[in-house]
This record gives C-alpha cells, sequence and structure tokens, in this order.
C-alpha cells in the first residue's frame, strides 16, 4: 500500500508542476512561432491550469464546513425553480427565437438547484427532488431547442436518420438506403416502433426528438448512482447529476439525437455495472450492456473500449492487485472479441470503410478552422471550459491527495485529467488526421460523466474549504458556467452570445417550404448550398440535389446548364455565411466527399451581383430561387 501512496503522491506533484509548466508553454511557443491566434485561444485552458493548483495548494489544509440554512425554508427553493421553469417555457412560446434571457432564467434555475445542495443538509426526499429538477433543466434546454424550431438539425445527421425512420414507419422494411446503418438499425427501429405504437401524430423528426429528451433524462439520475458509488459524500452525487445537466456534450448530443446519441446513457450504466464487484448477475449486466452499445451503434465500441483500456491501464499502475478492478482482462477480452465478431460476420461494409479511414490520407483542411477565421470568436464559445477545467484540476488533485477517496475514484478522475486533451477543443483537433479520419472530437461524448465526476469533487472541495467570500465568488463562477456552456455558438446557434463562421442549426417552414418548391419544380438540378443540399439527400426529388459551386478566382456561380435552378437562403445569408463547393475546373457533376468547401459571407459584392444575371423565379423572407 505504502508504493501505491507513493505512486499517487509523484503523481500529484507532477500534476502540480506540470499543469503551470504546460500552461505557460501552450501560451508562448504559438507566440514564439508567430501564431498569437493560437496563443491567445490556448489562454482558455492556460488559466485555469495555472490557477487550479496555486488555489488547491493554498486550501488544502483548511476544514471543510458548509454554513447551511433553516430546513424550513428548503421548499422554497424548488417552488422558486418551478416559477423560473414556467417562465423558460413563456419566454420559448412567445419568442421565435431564444432569447437572451432565456439562458439567464435557466442560469437561476440551475443556481436554485446548486443553493439546494450546498445549503442544506441531505435527506431522501430531498434527492429525489434534486434529480428531478436536474431531469426537468436538461429536458428544457434539450427539448427548448429541437421541439421549438420547426426543423432542429443540429450538424445535418438529423435528416438521415428522420428519413430512416420515415421509410421504417412507412415501407416497414430496412431497405438499401440505409446504407452502412444497415448493420445497425436499432435507434430507428425503437423510434419507428414507438411512433407506431403510441400513434404519435407529429413529423418523424419531432418524434425523434421526444423519444431521445426521455432517454436523456435518465442520465442525471444515472450520474448520481455511479457518483454515489464511489464516494461517500452524497452532496458531490447530487452535484454531479447538476453538473451533468447542462454539461456541453450532454447538450449536443441530446439536442441532436442521433443513432449513437443514447450511448451516453448506456456508457453509464456500463460503468455502473462494472463498479460492482463480480457476480453473476453483475456480469450478466455488463455483457448485455456491450453487446447493447456494439448492436445499438457499433461504430461506439471502439471508442468505449479505448475509454475502458485508459482505465484498465491505469488500474495496473495505481491499483494493488488484491483490489476490485472495475475492468480487467477477461472483460477487456470478450469486449474486442464481440466488437470484431460483429463487426467481420455482420457488417464487412463497415469494417472495410473503418479501416479504409485510417489508411486515408489526412484531409487538406483542418478541423477547426474557426481557429484562424476568427480566432476571438472562438475563444469566446469555449470559455465555458475554463471553470470546468478548474474544478476537474481541484478534484483530481484532492482525489490522488486524501487517502479516505477508493482507489477506484482516482483511477477515474486521473482518467478524466488525461481525456480533456481529447474531449475538450484544442490542440488535438487541429491535427487532421486525428480530427478528420478518427473524429476524436466525439471522445466528449463517451467520457463526460468521467469528466463530470472529477469536476464534481473539485467543486465540493473547493467550496468547502472556502471562507465565505470565496464561496459566494465559486457561485458566480458557477452562474457563469451555467450562462456560457447554453449560450454559446456550439449549442445554441440560434442565438449564440457571440457567433462563428458556422451555419444556424435550424431550419424554418418557410426554407422547408421553399426547398420542397423547388425540388417538386425544377427540370435540372437544383443548386444550393450545403444544408439544403443534405436536406434534399433525403426527399424523393434527391437526385436533382446538387451543391451549388463557386469559382474562387472568378466568383461566378457554376451550373450543368440553363434549366438548373440557383437557391439562395437569403435569411440565413442575412445572419451568416453560406457554405459552397469549390471548383477551379468547371462544373463538378459528382463531387467526392473531401471536395473543399467554403463560406461565403454576405459582404461578398462581387459573387452576390453575378446573381443579377439570372432570373428571379421564387422569392419569400428566407429564400430566394433563380434560373
Amino acid at each position: 500500500m505504502g508504493n501505491l501512496t507513493n505512486r499517487y503522491y509523484k503523481t500529484y506533484s507532477a500534476i502540480l508542476i506540470g499543469s503551470c509548466a504546460l500552461a505557460i508553454l501552450g501560451v508562448s511557443l504559438p507566440l514564439l512561432f508567430g501564431q498569437a491566434n493560437l496563443a491567445m485561444l490556448g489562454s482558455y485552458l492556460a488559466i485555469p491550469m495555472i490557477l487550479a493548483p496555486i488555489l488547491y495548494v493554498r486550501q488544502k489544509n483548511n476544514k471543510d464546513y458548509f454554513s447551511e440554512i433553516d430546513s424550513k425554508y428548503y421548499y422554497l427553493f424548488p417552488a422558486l425553480f418551478f416559477v423560473f421553469f414556467a417562465i423558460s417555457i413563456a419566454l420559448l412560446y412567445f419568442n421565435a427565437i431564444r432569447p437572451y434571457s432565456y439562458y439567464a432564467v435557466i442560469t437561476v434555475m440551475a443556481t436554485l438547484i446548486l443553493a439546494q445542495i450546498l445549503f442544506f443538509p441531505t435527506a431522501r426526499s430531498r434527492t429525489v427532488l434534486i434529480l428531478f429538477q436536474s431531469s426537468l433543466l436538461l429536458l428544457d434546454l434539450i427539448w427548448g431547442v429541437n421541439l421549438n424550431y420547426f426543423f432542429s438539425i443540429e450538424r445535418t445527421d438529423s435528416f438521415f436518420h428522420s428519413w430512416m425512420i420515415q421509410i421504417l414507419v412507412e415501407e416497414g422494411t430496412i431497405n438499401e438506403s440505409f446504407d452502412l446503418y444497415r448493420a445497425f438499425p436499432l435507434w430507428h427501429i425503437l423510434c419507428a416502433a414507438i411512433y407506431k405504437i403510441s400513434a404519435m401524430d407529429m413529423s418523424y423528426y419531432k418524434a425523434m426528438y421526444l423519444i431521445n429528451g426521455l432517454i436523456f433524462a435518465a442520465i442525471p439520475p444515472g450520474a448520481y448512482i455511479l457518483a454515489r458509488k464511489l464516494f461517500t459524500e452524497e452532496k458531490i452525487a447530487l452535484l454531479a447529476a447538476l453538473f451533468v445537466s447542462f454539461y456541453p456534450d450532454v447538450l449536443k448530443y441530446g439536442i441532436a439525437a442521433l443513432a449513437r446519441s443514447p450511448i451516453s446513457f448506456l456508457g453509464i450504466l456500463l460503468v455502473i455495472t462494472l463498479l460492482y464487484h463480480r457476480s453473476f448477475a453483475a456480469t450478466l449486466m455488463a455483457i448485455a450492456m456491450t453487446i447493447s452499445i456494439i448492436v445499438f451503434h457499433t461504430v461506439s465500441i471502439p471508442f468505449v473500449l479505448v475509454v475502458l483500456a485508459v482505465l484498465y491501464l491505469l488500474q495496473r499502475i495505481y491499483v494493488a492487485i488484491s483490489e476490485h478492478q472495475t475492468v480487467d482482462i477477461d472483460y477487456m477480452a470478450f469486449a474486442v472479441a464481440a466488437m470484431l465478431a460483429y463487426w467481420m460476420y455482420i457488417s464487412l461494409d463497415l469494417f472495410a470503410t473503418l479501416i479504409g479511414n485510417i489508411m486515408a490520407s489526412a484531409p487538406d483542411e483542418i478541423t477547426a478552422t474557426g481557429v484562424f477565421l476568427a480566432p476571438l470568436n472562438e475563444l469566446f464559445n469555449y470559455l465555458h471550459y475554463s471553470p470546468l477545467l478548474f474544478f476537474l484540476l481541484i478534484g483530481t488533485l484532492e482525489s490522488l491527495r486524501k487517502d479516505h477517496i477508493s482507489h477506484t475514484a482516482k483511477v477515474i478522475c486521473l482518467a478524466a485529467l488525461l481525456f480533456t486533451a481529447f474531449s475538450f477543443p484544442g490542440p488535438s483537433l487541429l491535427i487532421t488526421k486525428l480530427g478528420g479520419n478518427f473524429n476524436i472530437d466525439r471522445f466528449g461524448e463517451y467520457v463526460f460523466f468521467l469528466i463530470v465526476l472529477a469536476v464534481s469533487l473539485g467543486f465540493y472541495t473547493i467550496y468547502a474549504r472556502s471562507k465565505r467570500p470565496l464561496k459566494s465568488a465559486l457561485i458566480v463562477l458557477f452562474m457563469i458556467l451555467v450562462f456560457l456552456s447554453v449560450s454559446n455558438d456550439f449549442i445554441a446557434s440560434d442565438n449564440p452570445l457571440v457567433k462563428r463562421p458556422f451555419y444556424t442549426f435550424y431550419l424554418t417552414e418557410e426554407e422547408v417550404n421553399g426547398f420542397d418548391h423547388a425540388g417538386n419544380t425544377s427540370k435540372g438540378f437544383v443548386m444550393s448550398d450545403f444544408i439544403t443540399y443534405r436536406y434534399m439527400e433525403t426527399t424523393p426529388y434527391r437526385e436533382r440535389g446538387h451543391m451549388l459551386e463557386v469559382d474562387p478566382n472568378s466568383l461566378d456561380f457554376l451550373r450543368s446548364g440553363p434549366s438548373d435552378l440557383i437557391l439562395i437562403r437569403k435569411g440565413e445569408l442575412g445572419e451568416r455565411p453560406l457554405r459552397f463547393l469549390i471548383s477551379e475546373e468547371g462544373f463538378i457533376k459528382r463531387p467526392s466527399m473531401s471536395s473543399v468547401l467554403e463560406y461565403y459571407y454576405s459582404d461578398n459584392e462581387q459573387l452576390w451581383s453575378s446573381l443579377e444575371e439570372y432570373n428571379r423565379i421564387y422569392d419569400s423572407s428566407s429564400i430566394a430561387t433563380y434560373i
């Protein structure tokens, strides 16, 4: 045991020193190479990496204490929560676009939950009420986007998934349109089955969002159960349920309702089953969860296995053989064998695609283009990660230093810190081989609960040891964290505080009507921006959809012939740029997936003035069509 304690202490010391050193290097090296934009962007990580170790060392010997309020006032806080919840619904109902006041109301709601955790002693009935409020907060944020707007599209994958559900409901078959998803259509089958059984009277994509929201509502209680298995303190578990309700990746995939979105919940269930000592029932549950992930979204299992492999390696380094192993070699062998067997015998096409991605050359362009196009805008939209990293570092340091915290909790906090290199926006996403071919940015979906556990421990630790002025400052920091988490352009592209060079994540009814009119009336291609093209790929007139091509030298639009329509989303153009395909070699009839796309803003007068050569045949406040 003494040897293990020594390893924890060495790691603790390495993080204290290494965090500050890496922060200084991360800012100074880009400056030396003349990349001031990267240095500026790195500051959102550098500041908490310096402040967290310093503050922790100053506070580490302080005694824990909480200023609690008389229990007779407790129900005032949940009552106020439900009042503000009603206000948030009213703001969604009476505003076409979510106003900034909505983000402020959400922040107040989260702070009221925090007050219930910090200011009152825990009790079973209060725990249930806090978990219910945390789930309600998460649903407010998820459904406040994807059920609020006419067609929420996130990263455009929603077009395809809702189309698959439509095929299952109307045709009752899995046809060639499913493509690679023929190997794992369970998400679409689940949504289609619920749609049919419940006789839903709504669009297929709305039904998909409704079902996904109900699944995500179980994540806060799941995070609470997981935290209770790791920590003896009830307040830490309740904080985990609260923090997960506005964590960026949870909101992102909760809103998107992709086929892999339910893996967020299944991943929590898998880790919970692995935490139990091996019994026949626990083993069966772990096997069932693993097979569920493989069959439900088989592309997710490599990410899950990487996460579990890191936990296993950290256990081997830090945990005695006699201790309970969360992930053991028998489980890893089974999971890898099950994955490979499913890939090779059920989904050969998918297996070939994955191998092709690994062998392919890196994309020509980097993933995070906004880093170079608008670094200040990008920086602002990363700021919510600063307090998360601050609390995470403190939680990791606390776990390593305190003997009463279990080995499993220490390992999970260490793994959470390691995975920030991949799940937080940073240098790794600038590496095109990782960001493009391996979709490394997806790691955030599979490690969010590890990070939330460490963040919750960190917040609890620093709050408990702080004097009253710093306690107040931490609550203010929490409010800033919530406000930035729900108002950044990654989550709130409908009305962010600061916009990035990207598209709005929803379509209006008028836009969709304009797309359908063009598709139904065109005798040639419907030449349009990236979003419109993605929509048309999943319609009866998908063969007419084509990316609008631009000659970057002459700044002219390119067509295959005079019967092609040019569709411009002028409503979107008034707020954001439109994304077109670049071609220096004339019109490309069948562009490849690696074709270069470029954003064009409304101030590009030469490009937009070229539309004067065409006749406008359709016009609305959102759409204009030319021939």
